[in-house]
């Protein structure tokens, strides 16, 4: 939000859930002051139940910045899903397309008792890469490794080639870096700000319109807090595991930030205002 009216930029989103309507709390959307004072672009721009993926973001995220920069202003790029960012600026493998059949097969596994945890375990089997950049609880992103497994024989992670014909945008790339000990607290007290802020009552308004296999509720909080408008978990517990699925997920960020090329590291430990001048000087 500072640095855009300092670079003459407007925000693109690349979070997975903030393109989704009504999965405001959990996603720690923009408030409307803040898109009024900035624009903001690739939020709002689906419902739970349409098809959604990297390849589509890809796609829309690339009309949007040309516009953007048509107008004689700067793209800003800001989220946390890498590979929705890696897809904008790189393309994505060929990989093979989608099997309905297939799919069926595969949900029809995860639906049954502990089918989810079998499912996980195969992918470790199959796709130990694969396996170490997204959690047990993702089931889209399980459903498709598995899918491209037994559609090629190959393990998703060995589609390394970008699809022909993109080409890369040219980009700056920055990340900002906080010891952990200062970051957890800062998680913690997110997580009970989301809880506290009607994350319970916005997922049971959300399923009582969407169906609840439908991907975001699968994911950080909303998958906790479905939990426990259903009542198969009290909302302490569910603050509890929220909590501990955000940590595993910042890791996780902070390893995909680490083995991006030409990535330039900012200290978020310092104020806003000794940040814009440190990105000033990198740029």
């Amino acid at each position: 939000m500072a640095l855009a009216p300092a670079v003459d930029g407007e925000i693109v989103n690349y979070d997975s859930v903030q393109i989704y309507r009504g999965f405001d709390v959990g996603s720690a959307k923009p408030s409307p002051d803040d898109r009024r004072v900035v624009p903001h672009h690739m939020i709002d721009i689906v419902d739970a139940d349409e098809p959604f993926d990297a390849a589509e973001y890809a796609t829309r995220a690339r009309v949007v910045c040309a516009e953007i920069a048509a107008r004689g202003r700067v793209p800003i790029l800001v989220g946390g899903t890498g590979f929705y960012l890696r897809a904008l600026l790189s393309g994505l493998p060929e990989l093979p397309g989608r099997d309905d059949a297939l799919r069926v097969r595969i949900r029809a596994i995860w639906d049954s008792p502990r089918g989810a945890a079998r499912l996980w375990r195969l992918v470790g089997r199959i796709d130990p890469v694969t396996a170490g950049r997204i959690a047990a609880a993702d089931r889209h992103r399980i459903e498709r490794a598995l899918e491209v497994y037994f559609s090629s024989g190959r393990p998703i992670s060995s589609w390394a080639r970008p699809m022909a014909g993109i080409e890369s945008l040219p980009a700056r790339k920055f990340a900002l870096a906080l010891e952990r000990t200062a970051l957890n607290p800062i998680l913690d007290e997110r997580v009970r700000a989301m809880y506290a802020n009607g994350l319970v009552a916005e997922t049971r308004a959300l399923l009582a319109r969407f169906p609840s296999a439908a991907r975001p509720f699968t994911t950080i909080g909303y998958r906790e807090a479905a939990a426990v408008v259903t009542g198969s978990m009290t909302e302490s517990d569910a603050i509890a595991e929220t909590m501990r699925r955000t940590r595993a997920y910042a890791k996780r960020q902070m390893t995909w930030l680490r083995a991006e090329p030409g990535m330039t590291w900012i200290d978020a430990g310092r104020g806003v205002e000794e940040i814009l001048a440190g990105f000033h000087a990198e740029a």
